[in-house]
């Protein structure tokens, strides 16, 4: 009769570890899951680029074109620019949809359009390498200062915009000179 109980006995023991076990890794997957959905908040990486730019002439001041030289391909509804002085974006001198300093605003979102349009800048969804956008700043181009943003939600609206969401990156900066 000893025998029996004594194997009951470490039946028991052997069925409270596997219990403890299962909560140890219920209770480890649970904390595992809350923590990696709190890291969800944590924004995308900004896309890399590299531009280049040069003046155009317009028949007026000069016109900043602006070419998407390498690195990620970026969706224009996330871009805007800002200069040192007020800027319009579009397409290039001559354009039906070129820039002008008429419209410049303290901030250009890049998918500007009005009156049901297509966008201005004629680049699609996504600037690409090769691709090229026109800046013409309000007066003489020469020693603005020119910065392209990139945000982690859509910008709303146009002509301005209106950037929303708590992350936005600047992806470049240069100066213009006209000499």
């Amino acid at each position: 009769m000893r025998g029996v109980l004594g194997e009951k006995r470490a039946v028991s023991a052997v069925i409270g570890l596997v219990l403890l076990v299962a909560v140890a890794v219920v209770l480890s997957a649970t904390v595992t899951g809350y923590v990696l959905s709190e890291g969800s908040d944590v924004p995308p990486p900004s896309p890399r680029i590299s531009v280049s730019h040069t003046t155009v002439d317009d028949g007026g001041d000069a016109t900043v074109a602006v070419t998407l030289e390498d690195g990620d391909a970026v969706r224009t509804n996330r871009l805007y620019v800002i200069g040192s002085k007020p800027l319009d974006i579009g397409g290039p001198p001559g354009d039906s949809q070129s820039a002008d300093e008429a419209y410049a605003s303290d901030r250009e979102n890049v998918i500007e359009s009005s009156g049901g349009r297509p966008p201005q800048v004629g680049i699609g969804e996504t600037w690409e390498a090769g691709e090229t956008v026109y800046l013409d700043p309000k007066g003489d181009a020469d020693g603005v200062r020119v910065r392209i943003y990139w945000n982690t939600q859509p910008i709303q609206g146009v002509n301005p915009g209106t950037v929303t969401g708590d992350d936005a990156y600047q992806l470049a900066e240069f100066t213009v000179s006209t000499t």
